[in-house]
């Protein structure tokens, strides 16, 4: 029985270039897929092909043949590649796949973009008829080690992004604010990586003010919000608990004359400075009703997440590790099954045969009960031929281990 194999490079073993040059676009993989199905070599495979990695998860005998292949395709030396590239069989593939699926492979460990990546390779796989019971039962079996991995680990709750840290901690302060209404404080490309985030929180209103407007339009539509100019930001600010700034300025923007109606109601404002040099006043330290961060507090709460994400990981890995007794039990299963249909067959000719005989016998006129007799007497004696055969002519040990095999299978006390 073939087992699966995968084949790769990634980010920690190649280049970009390289990575670029074998990699493939979504057009190009049904097509990849047909000429190594054709070849006759290849029985199944899944092309996953991602900025971070090209894996061919495939079943064949021939391995160069199919490393060969995918090199020819993109004019790159076999041999170059086989420097940087990874081979993984059996077991060993499908702990690969379960590690890639759950995040433990990714740049950006933990992330979940992966999976639907992959999703989407089983899918073109499936259309271009290269997805075999085999492949398909591992990547089956890989999804629901994601799941498990998601769900009883922290691999994906705690930060490690700017955007993430920043967004969760004003989830975490949302019910002591007096409203939810988001101020963003610039557009620039710092956030337009963070404001996205707040799309996936329950808010009732989304201002940005800029400079120039016309330069926060892109932004706004991304996550839904309004645009405002820089100088009316004076006239706007109290109206927003949460003020996320990210913009260049030689002197401070806001100062507490500006937020004099929150500090005179003692309203809860949460300000996340992530500006450098600082726009906020340093005198708004004194305000207590004042919730400030700065570039460094959030650095704190990403290095935190990353430290939490490493321990996450520690229990991921024993999730797999368990996972993979599952997967090695049911390649075990799909080993044997054939000889149990072999088998199956085998009795039901047999059978078949026998019954055919008792027929004749009966339409020639002999006694039922003496047919009945010849055709239990004929069952017994060709189910068990070929068994008793066999180890009447083994010697020795292996008559002696043939023997114990069949009381076990028979119960039989010797």
């Amino acid at each position: 029985m073939l087992q699966p194999i995968v084949f790769g490079l990634n980010y920690q073993t190649a280049n970009f270039e390289l990575r670029n040059r074998l990699a493939f676009a979504s057009e190009e993989i049904p097509h990849v897929l047909k000429r190594l199905v054709d070849s006759g070599i290849v029985k199944e495979v899944v092309l996953l092909s991602t900025c971070n990695r090209t894996e061919l998860f495939f079943l064949a005998k021939d391995i160069d043949f199919v490393i060969n292949s995918l090199c020819d395709l993109r004019s790159v030396c076999p041999n170059t590649i086989r420097k940087h590239s990874y081979v993984h069989q059996g077991e060993g593939c499908a702990h690969h796949l379960f590690r890639v699926i759950s995040g433990l492979e990714s740049m950006v460990l933990g992330e979940t973009e992966i999976v639907a990546q992959i999703k989407q390779a089983m899918e073109v796989s499936r259309q271009s008829n290269a997805l075999g019971s085999n492949l398909a039962g591992l990547f089956q079996m890989a999804l629901a080690v994601e799941k498990d991995v998601r769900n009883h680990s922290a691999i994906n709750n705690v930060a490690i992004s700017m955007g993430h840290a920043v967004v969760n901690y004003v989830e975490q302060h949302l019910d002591e604010l007096p409203n939810r209404n988001v101020l963003f404080v610039g557009a620039g490309q710092m956030m337009q990586q963070i404001a996205p985030h707040f799309n996936y929180l329950n808010l009732d209103k989304k201002v940005i003010v800029n400079r120039t407007v016309t330069n926060a339009q892109p932004l706004a539509l991304k996550i839904s919000a309004q645009v405002d100019a820089l100088t009316n930001l004076a006239e706007v600010i109290n109206d927003y608990s949460i003020v996320i700034i990210c913009c260049a300025s030689n002197t401070p923007l806001i100062d507490a004359v500006m937020l004099k109606q929150d500090i005179e109601r003692s309203q809860r404002k949460l300000i996340i400075d992530l500006s450098m040099p600082l726009v906020i006043s340093k005198n708004l330290n004194k305000h207590s009703n004042l919730i400030l961060l700065t570039v460094d507090d959030i650095a704190k709460l990403v290095d935190v997440g990353l430290e939490k994400r490493k321990l996450a990981a520690v229990e991921a890995e024993g999730i797999i590790a368990s996972k993979l007794a599952d997967y090695h039990a049911w390649l075990r299963k799909r080993g044997f099954t054939p000889l149990i249909k072999k088998l199956l067959e085998q009795s039901e000719q047999i059978r078949q045969e026998s019954l055919l005989a008792a027929e004749k016998h009966l339409l020639n006129g002999v006694d039922p009960s003496e047919v009945l007799k010849q055709l239990s007497v004929q069952l017994t004696n060709r189910l068990l031929h070929h068994p008793l055969v066999n180890i009447t002519a083994a010697d020795g040990k292996l008559q002696d281990v043939r023997l114990e095999v069949l009381a076990e299978l028979y119960s039989l006390e010797i």
